[in-house]
């Protein structure tokens, strides 16, 4: 399988669920500024709206935003149980997670912290505002070490990147013990770690050559 992201991105999700999935992929970088991929095609000519990540279906078409592709990696391998069944209670808990992660998390306050032509002013609002959906999310996690059933699922794998990237944007989580705590106990997933590994020093070659 072949998929479309940056490096730390939100597509680092992706990559995460790729992993725990055991299914062969490769990842075709898409520089952050310019949206250029690594062979120096224009990202924008395979993929108008311009976001990571994006899936190549068999039929060649792409497949984008997060919530979408996350759920199609996870029923390719529906014994490792990366997505509850579909009709399943527990399934739309899983869609009800990742779209408050996509929207009130990383939408709402990720993105213009990170956002590279944001005012400052925008910014700091962001940060400021961003106790709301974390304080939800840590009262969801409480006595839990998953967001939904008993097993980690794509949702666990979005949400782990957006913690980790929030304190990397001065968003602060050490106010929610069972946030920390969940960062820490999945960082130590071997899919995390191999992502981590592949992705961090991509993006700081990337940061430090955009310096």
């Amino acid at each position: 399988m072949d998929f479309y992201a940056t490096p730390m991105s939100c597509s680092f999700a992706l990559h995460v669920a790729c992993l725990e999935a055991g299914i062969p992929f490769t990842i075709r970088w898409v520089a952050r500024v310019s949206k250029r991929l690594e062979d120096g095609r224009d990202y924008l000519s395979l993929a108008p709206k311009g976001v990571v990540p994006a899936v190549v279906l068999d039929d060649g078409s792409l497949l984008t935003e997060t919530a979408a592709v996350l759920q199609q990696v996870a029923d390719r391998v529906p014994e490792k149980a990366l997505a509850p069944a579909w009709g399943s209670p527990e399934r739309y808990r899983l869609i009800e997670w990742i779209n408050f992660v996509s929207s009130e998390l990383h939408g709402k306050h990720l993105a213009p912290i990170f956002g590279r032509t944001v005012p400052d002013l925008v910014k700091n609002r962001a940060r400021a505002s961003i106790a709301q959906p974390l304080a939800i999310i840590a009262g969801a996690l409480e006595g839990r070490d998953v967001l939904v059933g008993e097993h980690f699922t794509v949702a666990d794998a979005y949400l782990f990147w957006a913690l980790f990237a929030a304190p990397h944007g001065g968003a602060s989580l050490e106010t929610w013990p069972a946030l920390t705590a969940y960062v820490a106990r999945h960082r130590t997933r071997a899919s995390i770690q191999g992502a981590l590994a592949v992705e961090g020093p991509l993006y700081l070659k990337e940061t430090q050559a955009a310096a």
